[in-house]
Formats: structure tokens, sequence, C-alpha cells
């Protein structure tokens, strides 16, 4: 008996282990895919004419599986090399309203939403892509370039862009980093 009793504990002792592994559970099921394209950064550049913010699209879309999402707002820390804050876009969340379509593939989709896990044919997949041109003005502020520009070795600066979302799951605030180029 006493020995039962010692191998139903290591077995649960395992199965606690085991239950606790991250390796388990899909890393941030409901985290957005972001990114901006041309390339994945903020910057701008300097000429005789004066300072001209690249200009970036933002692209976002769902993982498989994940429900469409209603991105609502946005939040933007701007950090140089060492860490230290440099600026923010405010202390509340700025205004956004962007549908992503779920992360779902299927025979018909609707145009704008997208298919979803009741959708003919449906099956787990990325999302469509939502895109938003000229986010760059949004997300890169005058006073933050003017402060790198001012530094002398003003490399390794990043902006944290936090967004504000919800879908069927709940509310949700993921940060994404996103490095600000040295000028041109």
């Amino acid at each position: 008996m006493n020995l039962n009793l010692k191998r139903a504990a290591a077995a649960l002792t395992l199965l606690i282990g085991l239950s606790a592994c991250s390796m388990f559970v899909p890393p941030d099921a409901n985290r957005l895919l972001f990114g901006l394209e041309p390339v994945n950064e903020l910057g701008y550049e300097v000429t005789p004419q004066g300072i001209t913010v690249e200009t970036r699209t933002l692209k976002l879309s769902t993982r498989a599986g994940m429900p469409a999402t209603n991105v609502t707002g946005y939040r933007v820390e701007y950090r140089d090399n060492s860490g230290v804050l440099r600026g923010q876009t405010s202390t509340v969340p700025q205004s956004l309203n962007i549908t992503v379509p779920a992360g779902w593939q299927c025979t018909t989709p609707d145009p704008f939403l997208g298919c979803n896990a009741l959708s003919e044919g449906a099956r787990p997949a990325p999302g469509v892509a939502a895109t938003v041109a000229a986010i760059q003005n949004q997300f890169l502020n005058a006073d933050i370039i003017e402060a790198h520009m001012a530094e002398d070795q003003a490399s390794g600066w990043f902006a944290d862009i936090t967004l504000y979302y919800n879908n069927v799951n709940g509310e949700f605030e993921e940060t994404y980093r996103v490095n600000i180029v040295v000028p041109n």
C-alpha cells in the first residue's frame, strides 16, 4: 500500500511539473502579429529642406485560430539606448480603430471580416493582414526626432508601442518594440 501511495505521489508531482511547463501551452494565444512595412523600424531623414519622417505602413494580423479583433488604441514610449524614458505620446491610450480579421481560412471568406470557426471549410490559419498606411506620423513625434538628433551617439533608441484591443476572449494590452534608426 505504501509503495502505491509513493507511486501516486510521484505521478502527481510529474503531472503538476508537466502542466506547469510553458512548452505545452501556446505562447500568447491572443497576441497580434505586429509589423511595419517596408522595414520594421521607425526612421526619418534629414535633408537641406528639413526633416522627413519615413513612410511606414502598420501591418496587423491574428494568429491561427484567433477570433476577429478590434484595435481600439495605442500608446508609445520612447527610450534611449540605456532604456531611459525620453518621451511618450500620452499617459492615456490614443484612439485607433482597426478591425483585424480572424485567424481562419475557409472556402468563401467575407471580403471585410474574412473567415471564422463556423465558416464553410474553416481551418485555423494566420489571419489576413489589416494594414494602415502612413502610421509613422502617429508613432514618431517631432520632439523625439529632435532629441534623437541632438545626441552624439543616438543608436539604440527604440519605441515601445502598446496596442489596446479586444475580441470575444476579452480585452488585451500588448507592447511591441520597434527601433528608431539613426538619420541618413
